[in-house]
């Protein structure tokens, strides 16, 4: 009798894949990819979408000040849904910290990478003359990297990278 896979859809779908492709050893990693991804559209729809709506309603006459504005604008509301998701959905977060610190270290993480990507890199883009709207996508792109690496390693508290990383600074030391 074939034993039974526990969670929800996702981890179901993802570990029969996995046992597909004989890459069960990895199917959690797996899975938790899969929900980033997933959460990753959700939070990209919603800020795209408020990025867009602000780039038609804001009265500010140049564009790059405007796309700075609606990307900020959109980070903010994105980044509350994003926060939600990722800590009950995506990242196992149960463990020592507090949802107060985990949110510090969150924002504090996602406003490098709106700092870096959707301000910095997006007015420069924008000031090229490409389309906010394409200047965006290639920014989230850039972002997205940046926010699966440093979620891993700091809203998980059970995570063999910050145990490699402490092994590193005790070896440098």
């Amino acid at each position: 009798m074939a034993k039974k896979k526990e969670g929800d859809i996702v981890d179901r779908l993802v570990a029969w894949g996995c046992d597909l492709l004989h890459l069960s050893k990895h199917a959690k990693v797996f899975q938790q990819l899969a929900k980033f991804g997933i959460v990753g559209c959700v939070n990209t729809a919603i800020n795209w979408t408020i990025f867009a709506i602000c780039l038609h309603a804001l009265p500010i006459p140049d564009e790059v000040m405007k796309s700075v504005v609606a990307s900020a604008i959109a980070f903010a509301i994105s980044t509350i849904f994003n926060f939600w998701a990722s800590i009950t959905w995506v990242f196992d977060t149960t463990g020592k910290k507090s949802r107060r610190r985990l949110f510090v270290e969150f924002a504090v993480f996602n406003g490098i990478a709106f700092l870096t990507f959707d301000e910095g890199l997006l007015a420069l883009l924008v000031a090229l003359g490409w389309h906010p709207m394409i200047a965006k996508v290639v920014t989230t792109a850039c972002g997205m990297v940046f926010n699966f690496i440093t979620r891993k390693i700091f809203l998980e508290e059970n995570n063999k990278i910050k145990e490699k990383i402490r092994k590193h600074e005790r070896h440098q030391s």
